[in-house]
């Protein structure tokens, strides 16, 4: 087959995403996508909840201390997930099957090498990573097991979040969710399980996870290999595309997130050492109850990123410039109206809220509802600056989406950990999270000022679409 037969092959997916209305398409994409990301929020809260009531608060903190390691590892993981489905999406959206079909095999290979050589590092150098993130005693203990028990599975957890995305590049967008849904509740049972049935310890909160996204990963291999072999239309697997011009591309798409995900470690190394110095441990665990909620926040956020993202990209890549912003305007509204939500709902529930993971301790308690009643304003501000950088990267615009992620992740958190708590004590450190998302917020509205004001080149304006 010819360039010129790869343009012009047909592609259903394709065909869906340049002119169904705007409406029903992001609910068709977005909303597998966000209900995928909320079991998945409902499994990481549950297991918050178990771990904390089988094993204690310091067995709930062991896992934020641990995630400046887990971070470095899954940082490469969605630089390669998010920066080889962008180019894919935008590839399909032009027409050029074979040519994403070629992508989806690099980012695959890179995916399975990654998972392989992170998890022989991080076995091999166990001891070092623990020591230099200061975890010593319980704390130690409870961190070191948990690292034991969930790197066997790292190359599995790599490939599903690699693979997922592309399952909804190519049009399957309740396949994805489905998958994802059916992995949470598994790792629900599997938790219970291990926790208070086996009695497994910490490692067994490790296992479950690992094993449920292990079934996931599988389930989507299963899928573009039977499409390979039935040579079906639309995104499968082809013979990877090692080019230095592609692999280039992936790296730039997915930089933002790349640096995003290693900054967000080296904060949570900051904020665990001077919480430490500030408050102790039982500070660790307070900031760890009140992220759950906004872990919710996030995870609804990132679903709607998810199932949006084609529609970026495809229209970017038909150059459809009033669908892209029709997409955009759509997404940051309800996002926004999520943030406020939650706002909400940590304002008047932290009580409650902390009650699910350490109900019989007073002190855990009490903080968690002094940090909430700082942390839930960054919900007011988080969402838009999350859906900027979503939308930048879909677009292929690296450099304002990796603008961002610096800001937001590296010099703001840095910034406001150096100044506020010399200021305000303890106070200052929850504090940070809310000028951290305020200000990657004004930032992210100066790129998009600074983008609309410089025509692009390529842009076609056709007559409307249904939007």
């Amino acid at each position: 087959m010819d360039q010129e037969q790869i343009v012009l092959e047909s592609s259903t997916a394709r065909d869906e995403f340049l002119s169904r209305s705007l409406g029903k398409l992001i609910t068709r994409h977005a909303a597998p996508a966000v209900a995928s990301m909320l079991f998945m929020a409902f499994y990481q809260i549950t297991d918050g909840i178990m771990v904390g009531r089988s094993l204690g608060p310091e067995a709930m903190a062991s896992v934020q201390v641990l995630y400046p390691v887990v971070a470095l590892l899954s940082g490469l993981a969605v630089m390669i997930g998010v920066g080889g489905n962008a180019r894919i999406a935008v590839l399909l959206g032009a027409g050029k099957n074979r040519e994403a079909g070629r992508v989806l095999g690099l980012i695959t290979a890179l995916g399975i090498g990654l998972g392989v050589i992170g998890t022989s590092a991080a076995a091999l150098f166990m001891p070092q990573l623990l020591g230099i993130l200061g975890t010593s005693g319980t704390l130690g203990y409870f961190a070191g097991g948990y690292l034991q028990g969930i790197l066997p599975f790292f190359t599995f957890m790599v490939l599903t979040f690699i693979l997922e995305q592309s399952v909804r590049n190519d049009g399957k967008p309740n396949l994805a969710g489905g998958v994802m849904a059916v992995c949470a509740l598994l790792n629900i049972g599997l938790d219970y399980l291990f926790l208070f049935v086996l009695q497994f310890g910490i490692e067994g909160a490790a296992i479950a996870s690992g094993i449920s996204q292990t079934a996931g990963a599988l389930v989507f291999l299963g899928y573009f290999i039977k499409k390979g072999m039935k040579k079906k239309p639309g995104l499968r697997f082809a013979r990877p595309d090692a080019s230095l011009s592609t692999l280039k591309t992936v790296a730039l798409n997915g930089s933002s997130e790349l640096f995003n995900s290693i900054s967000m470690g080296v904060t949570t190394f900051l904020f665990n050492r001077i919480i430490l110095a500030y408050v102790g441990s039982m500070g660790i665990a307070a900031l760890t109850v009140v992220q759950y909620p906004v872990m919710l926040g996030v995870m609804v956020i990132m679903g709607i990123g998810s199932g949006t993202q084609p529609i970026f990209s495809y229209n970017h890549g038909a150059g459809l410039k009033h669908r892209v912003l029709g997409t955009l305007k759509r997404t940051a509204g309800v996002s926004f109206a999520v943030g406020v939500l939650l706002f909400l709902v940590m304002r008047q529930q932290a009580g409650a809220i902390a009650a699910l993971f350490v109900p019989d301790h007073s002190e855990a308690l009490l903080l968690v509802q002094e940090v909430a009643g700082y942390v839930s304003w960054s919900m007011i501000f988080m969402p838009l600056a999350m859906i900027a950088s979503i939308y930048f990267t879909a677009l292929e615009q690296a450099g304002r989406s990796l603008t961002i992620a610096v800001l937001r992740g590296l010099l703001l958190p840095v910034i406001g950990l150096a100044v506020f708590p010399l200021i305000w004590g303890a106070s200052g450190i929850w504090m940070t999270a809310v000028f951290i998302e305020a200000a990657a917020l004004a930032a992210a509205a100066v790129c998009f000022i600074v983008k609309t004001a410089k025509p692009e080149k390529g842009m076609q304006e056709p007559e409307p679409a249904a939007v």
